[in-house]
């Protein structure tokens, strides 16, 4: 992201992705927040009791 403070002059070029004014692009003059890292997923779903007592809790 550009440093450049914004001067009061927001007017997108379109081929550049930038503002004129200051350099940023919309999404950084939008402030939109970039999406945290996802967790990583479980190695293992544990079955609900009920399930786990009709079919067990599987193989090692």
């Amino acid at each position: 992201m550009s440093e450049t403070l914004c001067v009061g002059v927001c007017m997108i070029d379109w081929d550049s992705g930038v503002c004129l004014g200051c350099g940023r692009t919309p999404e950084e003059i939008d402030g939109v927040p970039v999406p945290p890292a996802a967790d990583p997923p479980p190695t293992t779903v544990p079955l609900p009791d009920n399930v786990a007592a009709q079919v067990g809790e599987g193989s090692e």
